[in-house]
């Protein structure tokens, strides 16, 4: 396209120097030239002699005309190879550049995904051996982790039915909780365990008990442990919330608090009990997927 255009602009300039050149432009006038510059015409009555060189003058004017278009004409075409050729060398230097650039994508995105890979490949082996030392097999540790990741599908599934179904949704659902699935495959005994393992609370530490709730009532105090709620162990606010849901309301249930190293059971009325607090919080087992 850029010839095209070029060659267009030449034709155009080649016929303005044609024309100039005709029309006089910077040529000598010879004394045999006319008034306007050009080769006067001989009368009728001229001799043959007079006739040819008139003819031998309009044909070196002619000859001189087209070699000064033909030297203007292979200039503008170096000119228009020069700029061809500097298009085609930033284009192919852009190329370049981009090729590089998706080169260098290419290998940063296959690192960083080998990165990936190799670190969580890295975490799971420690987490492996933080529960060999807590007191699991590696067998056992293995299966377990892999219970963690079936769980906590099972609980995505049961997520996405209910609100598929349009049943009301329920957070506290033992079936939408990944923690209280795996508590129940693995016991109690072997939860807690598998808390401790990974240097997670086993009870619910207290840090604020609200005035006139029936846990103050009742004697909590900021700092107390609640181990288990109406005789059900319970390692987190989330199933605290969920136990205290059930029975009748307002029917006197037991807790057991730990306070200094020693176990106390106080009575308060089944419901809120009107505290703040934290409880295990595996965070391996709330990395919610689709």
């Amino acid at each position: 396209m850029p010839r095209i255009i070029g060659a267009v602009v030449i034709s155009l300039l080649a016929g303005l120097a044609i024309g100039a050149w005709l029309g006089n432009g910077d040529r000598p006038v010879s004394p045999a030239d006319g008034p306007s510059g050009n080769p006067q015409m001989p009368g009728v009555d001229a001799s043959v002699e007079e006739r040819i060189a008139y003819l031998e003058r309009v044909v070196v004017q002619e000859r001189e005309a087209r070699i000064a278009l033909e030297d203007t004409l292979a200039a503008l075409f170096d000119d228009l190879e020069r700029l061809e050729s500097a298009d085609r060398r930033a284009v192919a230097a852009r190329n370049e550049a981009n090729r590089q650039r998706e080169e260098q994508q290419a290998t940063q995105s296959r690192r960083s995904a080998r990165n990936d890979a190799d670190w969580l490949a890295r975490y799971r082996e420690r987490r492996v051996g933080r529960l060999v030392e807590g007191g699991f097999t590696e067998d056992e540790a293995r299966r377990t982790l892999e219970l963690e990741s079936q769980v906590a599908f099972t609980a995505l599934q049961s997520s996405w039915e209910a609100q598929r179904s349009g049943e009301p949704f329920d957070p506290f659902s033992t079936g939408l909780d990944p923690q209280t699935l795996m508590r129940e495959e693995l016991g109690d005994a072997a939860f807690e365990r598998y808390l401790t393992a990974q240097g997670q609370p086993t009870s619910i530490g207290i840090s604020q008990v609200y005035t006139g709730s029936p846990g103050s009532e009742a004697g909590l105090q900021a700092g107390d442990r609640l181990v288990s709620y109406d005789g059900e162990r319970v390692y987190s606010m989330t199933e605290l919330r969920r136990q205290t849901m059930q029975g009748s309301p307002g029917e006197n249930v037991v807790i057991e608090v730990e306070r200094d190293g020693m176990r106390i059971q106080l009575s308060v009325p089944r419901g809120p009990i009107g505290i703040t607090g934290n409880g295990a919080r595996v965070r391996g087992m709330n990395w919610w997927g689709g």
